[in-house]
């Protein structure tokens, strides 16, 4: 674990084994144990640093993922409501910040007035909220740029050698903690994900549809965004965790799985099972993987087992209503049903986006999540980006 190019602090009030014992003694290490969702463990933090610093008026995460060259914000902490929720942008678009992960550099900026002209929305937010310093650090974990660090003031000339030091403790603490959730994170995705190609080698869907549904997905929860208390790491755990939907599908039978026809009603009961044999499958990783993040197990869950209910009352497994349905089961289903519309399949042609368009505003009267159909359509260029990006 590392954070390359932090700046040395010349600092010689206060030795830097002074700085390291005074935080051990703070911390109380049960605190950020892995029941706790990364914010929780940021403002846990944050209240510690502002014992010590404070002026120190914000920090948050921006995470990057590489497939897309896109850093989005991802958790944090601070005294006031957040500026820059439920935002992402291409690293490639903000030269400053690329050139501090290329250079493996931390950046200080003591008066930010120097952005009150800029037009990018993040600094724009920023500015705009009454921030005047920042401090902003890459984050690197086994040499792979995992995501941007930024400490904000409402102070002037906040970050200087007599805080940098201590606050590069911090940025390493928290390279820690969001490396480790990425890595359980990814082991159990990566079991997930395993399960979930053996059915597709089964299953005529193809993995592309798994990479556009989870995008989809993504996209319908961040533009409901406040109206439905939704933020940035529901937002991302929703990205993660819809490609899992079917992970049940495993258990129907070859005859079932891939008839051309019409399932019978026999056959279509037990097609409709995969939605509570995913969950028992879902459960058994999650014991043997010891996965313990409770909104990340409800989420899974919830998807897993709820994404074929129909707001009427007329789906499976349990009969659900309007808004009885989790959200995120709610959300998952038009992305699902989008994609699936828009796909070639052995039995159908893909559809056009027009014509699906039209069926999902049908759907929305009996099946699908009204305002999750009006928040998909709504992105209709974001829509063709991600259809060009993860084309079959």
């Amino acid at each position: 674990m590392q954070l390359h190019g932090l700046r040395s602090a010349n600092d010689e009030h206060i030795p830097r084994i002074s700085r390291v014992r005074d935080i051990e003694h703070q911390l109380q290490l049960g605190e950020l144990d892995s029941h706790r969702t990364l914010s929780e463990k940021l403002s846990y933090i944050h209240n510690i640093v502002c014992r010590n610093l404070p002026h120190v008026d914000r920090i948050s995460i921006a995470k990057y993922e590489k497939i897309t060259d896109t850093l989005s914000t991802y958790v944090g902490s601070l005294k006031d409501s957040n500026p820059l929720t439920l935002y992402s942008v291409k690293l490639s678009e903000v030269p400053s910040l690329l050139k501090l992960v290329r250079n493996h550099e931390t950046r200080v900026i003591n008066d930010m007035g120097i952005f009150a002209n800029s037009k990018k929305t993040h600094s724009k937010r920023i500015v705009g909220k009454g921030y005047l310093s920042s401090y902003t650090i890459p984050l690197f974990h086994e040499g792979q740029f995992i995501g941007m660090l930024f400490f904000n003031s409402y102070k002037r000339d906040a970050f200087n050698d007599s805080n940098l030091t201590y606050l590069d403790m911090i940025a390493h603490l928290l390279t820690i903690l969001m490396a480790a959730e990425l890595n359980q994170v990814a082991i159990l995705y990566g079991a997930m994900r395993t399960a979930t190609q053996f059915t597709h080698h089964r299953d005529p869907e193809t993995g592309m549809h798994l990479e556009r549904m989870a995008r989809y997905s993504r996209l319908i929860a961040m533009t409901l965004g406040r109206a439905h208390s939704i933020d940035d790491e529901f937002v991302d755990r929703i990205f993660r965790h819809a490609p899992l939907h079917d992970v049940g599908k495993i258990t129907i039978p070859d005859r079932i799985l891939l008839k051309s026809g019409k399932l019978t009603d026999e056959e279509f009961e037990e097609m409709k099972t995969h939605t509570t044999r995913g969950r028992e499958i879902i459960d058994a990783m999650l014991l043997n993987f010891n996965i313990k993040c409770v909104k990340d197990i409800e989420m899974i869950r919830n998807i897993v087992v709820y994404h074929h209910e129909s707001t009427d009352g007329n789906g499976y497994p349990a009969g659900l209503v309007g808004k009885d349905i989790p959200l995120e089961a709610r959300i998952v289903a038009v992305a699902d049903v989008f994609d699936a519309l828009t796909s070639a399949r052995p039995y159908k042609a893909a559809w056009s986006n027009d014509d699906a368009v039209t069926e999902l505003k049908r759907l929305c009267h009996f099946k699908l999540d009204a305002d999750c159909v009006a928040a998909l359509l709504d992105s209709k260029d974001e829509i063709l980006r991600i259809q060009s990006g993860f084309a079959d």
